[in-house]
């Protein structure tokens, strides 16, 4: 997804709090299908064309990040994933962290994410996860042409399953203002495996997300972002796949 929090110029990403989901209508059937004729030039470029297996989705989230002082900050995220056609919610996230702002262009943090999976036809899970990031604005600034990046470290672990699974992912973000507030946005964002597991992660090559969408200002620290999201995901003796996504988030900086 786009996200706008975790960047270092400000207070940034969001919490996600309750939420409370009902099925999907045919509507956002459409939704999801509609994002996605605009096409992810971005991810169509940057995945393989062998990919068998497709499904049409909707991500909603919540970003939030407050400044408490002292240069110390505190991120919540909160998402619902609308899968298999966009009408059935499979996935639930609940991500805080706290972090610290070493300078205007710097910040860290430390967090855990809890997930909720319950797949079609499968054993549902929950997974415990901490995590580790630095984020980094490499050029621009407010109201300039704006490029960031996301480097995450996690480590996950599966309720009933011993072993701990390790994952890098590093998301860089384009942002380009389009006047009064409102902003381009295309963003990419691999995942490595970096061990194997015995529930099914396995080293190398995990997923590549793309996004490609609009940035619209609603009021003072308050925006929303929608667009479109590709995601890639290579998969061991099953055919990889190719989610569509319609992705809008809510963003809040304080």
């Amino acid at each position: 997804m786009g996200q706008a929090g975790f960047w270092p110029t400000a207070p940034t990403d969001s919490a996600r709090s309750e939420l409370c989901m009902l099925p999907m209508s045919s509507v956002s059937r459409v939704l999801a299908k509609g994002f996605g004729t605009l096409g992810l030039l971005a991810l169509t470029t940057l995945t393989p064309a062998y990919a068998t297996e497709t499904d049409e989705q909707i991500w909603l989230a919540q970003f939030s990040t407050f400044s408490v002082g002292n240069r110390w900050l505190v991120f919540t995220e909160a998402q619902a994933r609308q899968t298999d056609g966009a009408e059935r919610l499979s996935q639930i996230i609940l991500r805080p962290a706290v972090g610290y702002q070493v300078s205007d262009t710097v910040s860290v943090y430390a967090g855990y994410a809890w997930v909720r999976t319950e797949p079609k036809g499968r054993v549902a899970n929950t997974e415990h996860r901490a995590y580790q990031q630095l984020s980094l604005r490499l050029t621009g600034g407010p109201g300039k042409v704006t490029v960031a990046s996301r480097t995450r470290l996690e480590q996950r672990f599966i309720v009933g399953r011993s072993d701990m699974g390790w994952r890098m992912r590093n998301l860089v973000r384009l942002d380009v203002p389009l006047g009064k507030g409102y902003s381009a946005i295309v963003s990419g964002e691999p995942f490595v495996n970096l061990d194997t597991t015995t529930w099914g992660q396995r080293a190398g090559f995990d997923q590549m997300r793309g996004f490609a969408g609009i940035g619209v200002p609603l009021a003072r620290g308050i925006a929303l972002e929608a667009g479109y999201a590709g995601q890639y995901v290579n998969r061991t003796g099953i055919p990889d796949r190719m989610n569509h996504i319609g992705s809008l988030s809510l963003n809040i900086r304080r």
